[in-house]
């Protein structure tokens, strides 16, 4: 649970916003990490929660040590993008990572379902605005299949947030980032997925 006390220790702290984009999460996984005490974090006078620096720093060490285990499993990458030139810079991007994902990549939503439902990626980047089927119409058939309830989908777009919404808005559990592509928080995101899908081997290996 969050300390309702100022540290006596000068530390620099964030917000729980600002800790959920460095660290590549949701607010609400930050908040669950608070309460399961995953991350330290404080209450200001006004009932403000803050995190310290040395906190995340520690996740960000614990993420760099287990990105040496050798046993560390393979990720599906699916990059559903109509812009060739946008594929070709993330492709280059993605190689320069040093982690080990497998980019797969779609030139609009009809190909996006096609690969998504051969390879069963763990992440999905999809633009919105494609040609044919957009990614609007991509992600609502995405998630009526079974098969890939845990793929974790994360759209970046040129788009605003009025326009997003005008087009019915992206599901609550889809990411949204705007363009230029922010490659360093992707980054977070498909190392934090590395990292889930470790735990969630080493958990069944256990209940065998």
């Amino acid at each position: 649970m969050p300390l309702s006390r100022t540290p006596e220790i000068a530390d620099p702290v964030v917000t729980t916003s600002k800790a959920a984009q460095m660290l590549g999460v949701s607010q609400r996984t930050i908040h669950y990490w608070m309460e399961r005490g995953i991350i330290k974090s404080w209450k200001t006078a006004g009932g403000h929660c803050r995190i310290p620096m040395s906190s995340i720093n520690q996740l960000l060490a614990k993420r760099r040590e287990q990105l040496q285990d050798p046993d560390l499993l393979e990720l599906t990458l699916l990059l559903v993008e109509d812009d060739e030139n946008l594929r070709e810079i993330t492709k280059a991007v993605v190689a320069n990572w040093g982690l080990p994902v497998r980019l797969v990549v779609a030139e609009d939503g009809y190909d996006g379902l096609i690969q998504a439902g051969l390879h069963k990626p763990e992440v999905i980047i999809a633009d919105l605005m494609m040609p044919a089927m957009d990614g609007f119409q991509m992600i609502r058939a995405l998630r009526e299949s079974s098969e890939l309830t845990r793929t974790r989908i994360i759209v970046v777009t040129a788009m605003d947030e009025t326009q997003i919404a005008a087009k019915g808005g992206a599901p609550d559990d889809v990411e949204v980032f705007q363009k230029p592509t922010p490659y360093d928080r992707l980054k977070i995101v498909v190392m934090e997925s590395l990292f889930t899908q470790q735990r969630n081997r080493r958990t069944n290996a256990n209940t065998v």
